[in-house]
């Protein structure tokens, strides 16, 4: 390996996190690489999320859509599997990640997951065109280093896939496991969950709570969903299409999908550039995961019915209640930021749906509009563990203490839901998340809270199962006597 070129600190300095007007990444951005890197550097630097940070990226200028599907893969799987990505780098460099550049890093898992993860890019390719990115960013003394450390990492990459995970294995499709010329993660038979961490990268802390409740298989099957692009569900609207007809016209555009479990719902083979789909426009469909749409569905609501979602925003659960209800009665849809209801107002334009009516909201819902409601949805802030494959960020920012906190919150929001329901009213908690807390225990303490309550179903999903992780209650409030 050539170590000729430190990229050491001076000492006493700190790395530079600098802001997101740097002059490197107001730089218009040119390949989808560059594109991906400037993307996760402005991610690294900053809270932004990632999906916004790679849109902004993509939106500079002129990108064809391999460009655009090749940069989407590289920036989102590098952060979906960055601690696996590191464990790689890590013995291949002789220093601290503390003491290499931030956007050097970044450079490195790049490379890296093109190396370990894309077997349609020839090793020279990924190397190379990763290197030249050093210049991109101002940094040319940068190259030697680079290209010596994703060397040496290919070298430790063996050509054999076995069905098991080991040290040297790292998972990179449902039961494939890369071999490598060394251990690079710890021990699968004596430590499941630092295994589970390390090689499907999640945060050692929501690995071992995992652990606690699933056997290790299942472990490696969430790992496995987790990991790998999310697949795109479209909720037909059937106020305007059919799903049959629906489908026809995606098959006429070359676009091929399936009936989903649900009524409505569409999975698409593969990825699309949802606004070029035929009947975007028209307010043919919306995107919505299948474990979603059953949120809506299961509240019921009737055309002429008085409704409220509670936390609506970006309202693809309300457009669903409007669809439901024939576009007749009223939908209360609450929200905590403006331009979130904004989204919802957008959304139910381009569907014609005419019977929402956005309404901003205090975060504790104390301020909803009076009177009472027929049927309220409750699709309440949560930890989002059931969605970390479509949202990667979730994995890094979730942290211990949220969980309690998320709970705090729903427990006041059910609480004021529950006052405003209707006798005789029906009620649908919901989250995309499948931490216990969150879900059934909630229920249990509405119950005890709420004694006027029924409760009449519930509903978990499972990731990948076959879709999305969530969970659902259905309550029923008594009626006067």
């Amino acid at each position: 390996m050539n170590r000729d070129r430190p990229h050491k600190r001076p000492a006493g300095k700190k790395r530079n996190r600098g802001s997101r007007t740097s002059t490197a990444s107001s730089r218009r951005s040119g390949s989808a690489r560059e594109v991906a890197a400037r993307a996760l550097v402005d991610y690294e630097r900053s809270s932004v999320f990632i999906s916004r940070a790679l849109e902004e990226h993509l939106s500079t200028g002129q990108v064809s859509d391999a460009d655009r599907r090749l940069a989407t893969e590289l920036a989102l799987g590098v952060v979906r599997r960055k601690a696996t990505l590191d464990a790689v780098i890590r013995p291949n460099v002789n220093r601290p990640q503390d003491n290499v550049e931030q956007e050097l890093w970044t450079l490195m898992r790049l490379g890296t997951y093109q190396l370990v993860f894309m077997n349609s890019i020839p090793t020279r390719a990924a190397v190379h065109e990763t290197v030249e990115l050093a210049a991109a960013f101002g940094q040319p003394r940068w190259k030697g280093f680079l290209n010596a450390i994703l060397r040496s990492v290919s070298r430790t990459l063996l050509d054999e896939c076995v069905d098991e995970p080991a040290a040297d294995a790292i998972p990179i499709a449902q039961g494939n496991f890369r071999r490598c010329a060394s251990a690079i993660c710890p021990d699968a038979a004596s430590d499941e969950c630092g295994y589970f961490a390390a090689a499907f990268s999640f945060p050692e802390w929501l690995s071992a709570r995992w652990a606690d409740r699933f056997d290790f298989a299942e472990l490696c099957r969430m790992g496995f969903w987790y990991d790998r692009p999310a697949p795109v569900h479209l909720r037909t609207n059937r106020l305007k299409t059919t799903r049959a007809v629906f489908i026809a016209a995606l098959a006429e555009a070359g676009t091929s999908a399936t009936e989903g479990d649900c009524q409505e719902s569409v999975r698409l083979e593969g990825t699309a550039r949802v606004d070029r789909l035929p009947g975007f426009a028209e307010g043919w469909f919306s995107v919505q995961d299948e474990s979603a749409m059953y949120a809506a569905t299961l509240l019921a609501p009737q055309p002429g019915q008085c409704v409220l979602d509670l936390c609506a925003a970006p309202g693809s659960k309300t457009t669903h209640l409007a669809e439901l209800m024939q576009n007749q009665g009223r939908i209360v849809a609450t929200d905590v930021q403006q331009d979130k209801l904004d989204k919802i107002g957008q959304n139910a334009t381009r569907l014609e749906l005419e019977i929402i009516e956005p309404c901003l909201i205090d975060r504790d819902g104390t301020d909803i509009p009076p009177g009472l409601f027929d049927a309220i949805l409750v699709d309440a802030p949560c930890s989002n563990t059931g969605v970390i494959g479509k949202r990667p960020d979730v994995r890094w920012r979730l942290q211990p203490k949220d969980v309690a906190e998320l709970v705090t919150l729903q427990r006041r929001l059910l609480t004021a839901a529950a006052e405003r329901l209707a006798p005789g009213g029906r009620l649908v908690y919901s989250t995309c998340s499948i931490e216990p807390e969150e879900n059934a225990q909630n229920v249990r303490w509405l119950l005890a809270d709420q004694p006027g309550l029924e409760l009449l179903t519930e509903r978990e999903h499972v990731p990948g199962s076959p879709a999305d992780g969530g969970y659902q209650a259905l309550f029923r409030k008594g009626t006067v006597t």
